[in-house]
């Protein structure tokens, strides 16, 4: 009897302790699942108010919507940078409506207001949320020849101005580096190094690797573009991850891709 007991007992405890590594999964699972969220946010209830934040790191996020042109749903993306001085913004969205439910979900998730933005060039997928940067009195920063264009096209003209082909912006201890590589997309496009992450956010300038033509080229300089391009890959031979407008990010394979259409086109 003494003998069935002790098996009896020993069961019991065997049971017990893979009740409780159970109990432990599905905590751990739980907390991984949150984090898992917690790298993708979204507002928004159809394309004319959609925007996610995607984090690449701690102080990096890449702000996606999405808008109808020339007949086709295009997917357009932005950075949000968090320093200690508040959020710094690169590109709005397409619509001045998106660009506001991207401040709301900043302001939700961050408790920081946006207090600076960079405008790349002059085309409603980096600017089309302009007016109301204005209105919220943010500090919008773009070239003089951007500043220029913007009114030519119809887009309220930024109020700060960048003067150098190649210019360090600070805020507080994160430093932007704005540099313009020559013509390609756009006889204005720049892009933006950020040296403590080395995330290259190259725009429009350069394409995805699932793409398989250069895009929109209304704008573009077809004979500088791909020595625009050798430029970014000599000055930014140690970038880790490079972002497009259009499409998914990547490293520097991104670069050799769009210098392989361009050598197509």
């Amino acid at each position: 009897m003494k003998k069935y007991k002790h098996v009896f007992t020993k069961f019991l405890s065997v049971l017990l302790s893979i009740f409780i590594l159970s109990l432990i999964a599905c905590s751990n699972n739980v907390k991984e699942n949150s984090k898992a969220k917690e790298s993708v946010l979204e507002i928004g209830s159809d394309d004319s108010n959609f925007v996610q934040l995607t984090k690449i790191n701690d102080n990096v996020w890449v702000h996606t919507t999405y808008y109808s042109y020339n007949g086709s749903r295009t997917l357009s993306n932005g950075l949000l940078i968090l320093t200690s001085k508040g959020l710094v913004l690169i590109d709005t969205p397409w619509t001045d409506e998106q660009t506001k439910e991207l401040i709301k979900l900043t302001k939700e998730k961050f408790k920081q207001d946006i207090i600076a933005a960079v405008i790349t060039h002059a085309h409603i997928d980096r600017i089309g949320g302009i007016k109301t940067l204005l209105d919220k009195k943010i500090d919008v920063k773009s070239t003089t020849l951007t500043a220029q264009l913007a009114e030519k096209y119809g887009f309220d003209k930024p109020n700060s101005l960048i003067n150098n082909d190649d210019e360090v912006l600070e805020f507080g201890k994160t430093k932007l580096e704005v540099y313009f590589p020559g013509k390609g997309h756009t006889i204005d496009n720049i892009v933006v190094w950020l040296p403590e992450d080395k995330i290259l956010f190259g725009g429009c300038i350069v394409k995805p690797v699932e793409s398989n033509s250069i895009g929109n080229t209304a704008d573009a300089d077809i004979k500088e573009w791909p020595n625009s391009i050798k430029n970014l890959m000599n000055k930014f031979s140690d970038s880790e991850i490079v972002i497009t407008s259009h499409g998914s990010w990547g490293n520097k394979q991104i670069l050799t891709h769009t210098l392989d259409l361009l050598k197509k086109a």
